[in-house]
């Protein structure tokens, strides 16, 4: 059998909350990231709504919004783990960001400007400098490590292909699902024996392109996001990063260190349907459900709890629930946290991967807030009004993305 994959630690930066403590505290009160925007004039536009991160980042000298978000998370995971930076230097360490949007901010802020001063060769090394790859890199020389190849990458192709003497360090641009896919390329890596440590996640910081792109597609609700309700009519674009150590159980336990969960199982499938619909019938979040439980060895009897990617738009929970129907007929407990955080893009399955390590450390399911009356048909087990105390030993976190991206972690109680 297999070496345990373990997560020995976790750091958070979310609109709801930045720590442990303050992000568990806001999913099981319900209180809501969604706010007036601060960094984008709204005045001409007709949503205004949306779920930044408002603390201070401390991540000073790193370059754009996401990585900052991305290295002040890392540095907080590495600490939440006790590895010092002379553990690093001993260790094969892999450095796995997903990413949505990756670093969009060196092009947005060069739309307003007019067009003779548009690309100067200033302009255009700025914008170089948040080209793919940027994330991961910026967080990979926070931590001090030097020798590993640097990639941009989409799916798991680079992550799979490249590896440096040091580890790899990578960006994976998997859409909504690329901070799943980012647990799936580590779990990969060290069952491979690619790397001794893995600190993977996701992250995007708040995009202008986003915001309007996902308001011209008219997904995006007016000011707050009720997923899997029968009223839904849109989701909040959010902002954040969660990144994780993970470590092969043995190497864990030789250093002492505190297991915060088990990433049990692991999969990625990708639809080729739509760039923005999913598939009517959820064909990939199907499949990646199902390769995730055979990774782990599990029937759909041994779930606790399905973390959803319950986005809010109508399309996407009505599928989602459809594919649940199916794979569930005894039911199974399930919610959406994007009712609080907001769609956190490349951040999201990292996001609710925090929560799912939180629910089964405190043995308790946080609902979907805002969820009155749940859509119809749905035979699962709507969480919904407060948390739930509940005996949860193995959950399922699932994500969906644009372009067909699908991927599915399963996560055990240490």
């Amino acid at each position: 059998m297999p070496e345990d994959i373990v997560i020995t630690g976790m750091g958070i930066l979310s609109p709801i909350g930045c720590g442990e403590k303050a992000f568990w505290e806001a999913l099981r009160t319900g209180k809501s990231g969604a706010a007036p925007i601060n960094c984008l004039d709204t005045s001409e536009l007709s949503r205004k709504v949306a779920c930044e991160v408002r603390t201070p980042v401390q991540a000073g000298g790193i370059r754009g919004r996401a990585s900052r978000l991305a290295v002040a998370a890392a540095r907080e995971a590495l600490g939440s783990a006790r590895l010092s930076p002379s553990d690093l230097n001993q260790a094969r360490l892999s450095v796995l960001v997903g990413t949505t949007m990756g670093e969009t901010e060196f092009i947005e802020d060069r739309l307003t400007e007019p067009a003779d001063n548009w690309l100067t060769p200033e302009h255009m090394h700025e914008i170089a400098g948040g080209m793919p790859g940027s994330i991961s890199r910026q967080v990979a020389e926070s931590v001090g490590l030097a020798g590993a190849e640097t990639h941009g990458g989409a799916a798991l192709g680079p992550a799979t292909d490249h590896a440096g003497p040091a580890g790899q360090v990578v960006d994976l641009y998997g859409a909504c699902a690329a901070g799943n896919m980012a647990l799936t390329a580590a779990r990969r890596q060290l069952l491979d024996g690619r790397c001794d440590i893995a600190l993977a996640g996701g992250a995007d910081g708040f995009s202008r392109l986003a915001f309007i792109g996902f308001m011209r597609l008219r997904v995006m609700a007016a000011d707050v996001c009720r997923p899997f309700d029968q009223r839904r009519d849109g989701l909040l674009v959010g902002e954040g990063s969660v990144m994780f150590v993970l470590e092969r159980e043995s190497a864990a336990r030789a250093r002492g260190a505190t297991v915060l969960a088990r990433l049990i199982g692991a999969a990625v499938a990708c639809e080729n349907y739509h760039p923005t619909r999913p598939h009517p019938e959820g064909d990939g979040l199907g499949r990646s459900t199902m390769e995730a439980l055979r990774d782990a060895g599990l029937t759909v009897d041994d779930l606790d709890y399905v973390c959803a990617h319950g986005t809010g738009t109508p399309q996407n929970d009505a599928i989602e629930v459809a594919v649940m129907n199916r794979l569930f007929p005894k039911g199974v407990p399930f919610s959406s946290i994007k009712a609080l955080t907001g769609h956190t893009m490349g951040a999201a399955a990292a996001v609710e991967a925090a929560c799912c390590v939180l629910s089964l450390r405190h043995q308790t399911l946080i609902p979907t807030w805002h969820l009155d009356k749940v859509l119809e048909p749905c035979a699962q087990d709507a969480i919904q009004g407060a948390p739930r105390s509940a005996r949860v030993r193995c959950v399922l976190n699932n994500s969906a993305g644009f372009g067909g991206y699908n991927s599915s972690t399963i996560l055990a109680a240490a």
